[in-house]
């Protein structure tokens, strides 16, 4: 349900392209580093990649916004290299244009919901609310009939969402609504089981300075949780142990990864410097530096999972998916899977899916796990 007249349910765009209405929704998912994008059909009621990509775009999103042919060129070599049908997408906000919100309300038997939660929300934040476009999504809605409520509530100024539906617009796009990370992972985790499964689920969406947890408890979003954790945390920890640049960290962290196959412990850092370091020596190395930022990820997982507890009189979450930048690096899933309980892997969005006949139509995308919210996206209306 909406609060404003412009909302990211059901935001269409007043210009653009021609909507062709055969054609399935494309998720655009356009992240810090990345612009992601997926086209899902189904057939018979199974789902079949359409098309799919994965495309560094060099810029910031302010720039992109300042200079939208950069953008627009962008979109156009997408379209043709990846073979995407018409133009009628779905896409995320941009996280600068973002805000998130984990709202405690009260909303007594005479109230409307609508009204108790802006209500309470004048009280949370500074701002004119009137200058915002606001939508938010009920946690555990099992709970309406009480008083006490909680709900996610996603905000966004006017004219930011504006100049956003403008770029899209310039570039050929038509939209057919904005959506948040959260609404979208969890129409895709709802995907990848069937219906007689229940969903006690945990993900973890990595971003660059930031992370965030959701919970889908039931094909229902139990919390949605940010926390100070990003790749940032772990190109920061490289950087100061061997006293390199963010630059070379990258390269250091994509070149050998995480996954370690029986190295001897206790390996000095200086052996980075020494030019007889073979792979497996530097993946140790590496580990032994990163360890305490894994050990910290692993506390605000746990305590998540001890929420979850409590709120669902002691329930627990049966699987964990990784997505995002970090879930990018090879056995990273193997690493907090170690210090975790519950199962961890890092999320196939494909899994189960089928594709249209296109040798290259998966090639250049890098893991899977980078265009997961794309493709949840890109269900909308099918799940």
């Amino acid at each position: 349900m909406s609060i404003s007249k412009l909302n990211f349910s059901n935001l269409h765009s007043k210009a653009g392209g021609k909507l062709f209405a055969p054609s399935p929704f494309i998720g655009l998912d356009l992240g810090m580093e990345k612009l992601n994008m997926v086209q899902v059909d189904f057939t018979s009621g199974e789902p079949v990649i359409i098309a799919a990509s994965s495309d560094y775009h060099n810029s910031s999103y302010e720039a992109l916004v300042q200079q939208p042919k950069l953008f627009k060129a962008l979109i156009k070599r997408t379209f043709k290299s990846a073979g995407f049908k018409g133009c009628s997408v779905v896409a995320t906000v941009p996280s600068p244009l973002l805000k998130i919100i984990f709202l405690n309300f009260q909303c007594k038997t005479d109230d409307i919901e609508v009204q108790a939660l802006l209500n309470a929300l004048k009280h949370r934040v500074d701002d004119d609310l009137s200058d915002y476009v606001i939508d938010y999504l009920p946690i555990n809605p099992q709970t309406q009939e009480q008083i006490n409520r909680v709900a996610l509530v996603a905000m966004a100024k006017h004219d930011g969402i504006e100049e956003y539906l403008g770029l899209l617009n310039y570039s050929g796009l038509a939209v057919e609504a904005l959506e948040i990370g959260p609404v979208a992972i969890k129409r895709l985790v709802s995907s990848l089981n069937s219906s007689e499964e229940t969903q006690k689920v945990l993900t973890l969406n990595f971003g660059t300075q930031k992370s965030y947890l959701t919970v889908i408890w039931n094909n229902e979003l139990l919390l949605d949780r940010e926390i100070d954790f990003g790749i940032d945390n772990i190109i920061n920890a490289i950087t100061k142990a061997f006293d390199i640049d963010s630059k070379t960290a990258f390269k250091v962290l994509h070149e050998y990864g995480l996954a370690e196959d029986d190295i001897a412990e206790g390996e000095s850092e200086e052996l980075l410097l020494e030019d007889e370091l073979d792979d497996g020596r530097m993946t140790s190395v590496l580990l032994d530096v990163l360890h305490p930022c894994f050990v910290h990820l692993s506390e605000e997982i746990k305590d998540v999972l001890v929420y979850v507890a409590s709120e669902t009189r002691g329930g627990a979450v049966e699987q964990i998916y990784l997505m995002g930048s970090l879930s990018r690096i090879s056995a990273v899933d193997r690493i907090i899977d170690g210090l975790i309980s519950i199962p961890v892997q890092t999320i196939n969005p494909f899994f189960g899916f089928s594709a249209e006949e296109k040798p290259t139509l998966l090639n250049d995308l890098g893991p899977l796990s980078g265009v997961a919210v794309a493709t949840g996206l890109s269900m909308r209306g099918k799940i």
